[in-house]
């Protein structure tokens, strides 16, 4: 399938949901992505900043996030051609329950094909921050490989089927 926007998901997008939306970003530098890439929580209840040490330890690796605070998702986002990639297990059966949401949402690490969680470090001390960094980034160099794999199969199914339309195969006019 080919997404025309990828959503990370967050409980309330102040952390790793924009952690992970920023490495994405980053993770395809001067290549062009293809789809609306943003970040998104289940539960804001009014425009929160983001993480301070979140934003300290991007920044400390070069990255800016693109917003500067918390978004909630919105149902209407969620549409056949999105990907969905949340942070827990718990997040992904909220978008499935709540949100009636049967598309492709799956556990950031899960896309991969890796059943662990990702490590929260909200309210801990600075180096956790950094392990959190240093695993999601580890994991969105896969979900890239992935992501661009299956955009790349969808392109090639779409043009393969286009080489045909010019008729002159099966043409009976002999």
């Amino acid at each position: 399938m080919k997404y025309d926007k990828v959503i990370f998901v967050g409980e309330d997008n102040t952390c790793r949901s924009p952690m992970a939306e920023t490495i994405f970003r980053y993770a395809f530098g001067d290549e062009k992505i293809g789809c609306e890439v943003v970040s998104r929580g289940l539960v804001v209840l009014f425009e929160e900043p983001y993480n301070q040490k979140a934003e300290m330890i991007l920044y400390n690796h070069g990255m800016e996030t693109v917003s500067k605070s918390a978004v909630q998702l919105d149902a209407a986002e969620l549409a056949e051609r999105v990907l969905v990639l949340t942070m827990t297990f718990p997040e992904k059966l909220k978008i499935i329950e709540d949100y009636g949401f049967g598309g492709s949402v799956y556990t950031l690490k899960e896309y991969i094909g890796n059943d662990d969680e990702l490590l929260d470090p909200y309210g801990e001390e600075i180096d956790i921050y950094e392990a959190c960094f240093q695993d999601m980034f580890a994991a969105i160099r896969e979900v890239k490989k992935l992501f661009v794999k299956e955009n790349k199969e969808y392109d090639d199914a779409v043009n393969g089927q286009n080489e045909f339309s010019d008729g002159i195969i099966g043409n009976n006019n002999t």
